[in-house]
């Protein structure tokens, strides 16, 4: 099971005031963990995928979904997949669907699931520095996002579904740790939270 752990990463609130991990007690800690089958939405307010649906559709052998929660108010879900090959020997991160609810009061979420995302990579996967570690299809809506936001390199145009176009994206293995430093330089270290036994 490719998972590192819960974590408590720091967030910001809208109007810019930074929530330290050591200043706030832990109820309002913005809290990174895996999801579960209650967690998942259904379609319609803030949610646009049918997370219950892809629920039973997931391999857990190989896919997982991560969960961000604010004061127990979920505000984003990822769901990845960890790739091997025939040895057994994880190469590739795919993120396969990534989604944040638009009314937050803090930020950030996106940025925080993909850390997560990357930091599996990064702890697993074995691959030579310049090669692909993750991969994303995104809508062309969310492409400046993951480009001049994420940093992630851009790769060109996909077909997401039939009559739907998107934008290939990805890190090797050298810009997953630029991005790993870039966020914790501007947001702060998480906090590894309790270990999970199931």
């Amino acid at each position: 099971m490719y998972y590192i752990g819960d974590y408590f990463v720091p967030v910001e609130s809208r109007n810019k005031i930074p929530f330290k991990l050591s200043a706030i007690p832990s109820f309002t800690q913005a809290k990174l963990e895996l999801a579960k089958k209650e967690d998942m939405p259904a379609i319609g307010g803030s949610w646009t995928f049918a997370w219950q649906e892809f629920w039973d559709k997931t391999d857990f052998e190989c896919e997982y979904i991560i969960k961000l929660t604010y004061n127990n108010h979920l505000l984003g879900l990822v769901r990845f997949a960890v790739y091997s090959r025939e040895d057994n020997t994880p190469y590739l991160v795919e993120v396969l669907h990534l989604e944040c609810i638009s009314d937050r009061l803090i930020y950030p979420v996106g940025r925080w699931l993909l850390w997560y995302v990357v930091q599996v990579g990064v702890k697993f996967c074995v691959i030579d520095e310049n090669e692909t570690l993750v991969i994303l299809d995104s809508t062309e809506k969310s492409k400046p996002y993951y480009e001049d936001i994420v940093g992630m390199e851009p790769l060109g145009w996909t077909t997401l579904a039939p009559g739907e176009d998107g934008y290939a994206f990805r890190f090797t293995y050298n810009d997953a740790r630029v991005f790993l430093q870039r966020q914790t330089s501007v947001f702060g270290f998480p906090e590894k939270a309790y270990s999970r036994t199931s």
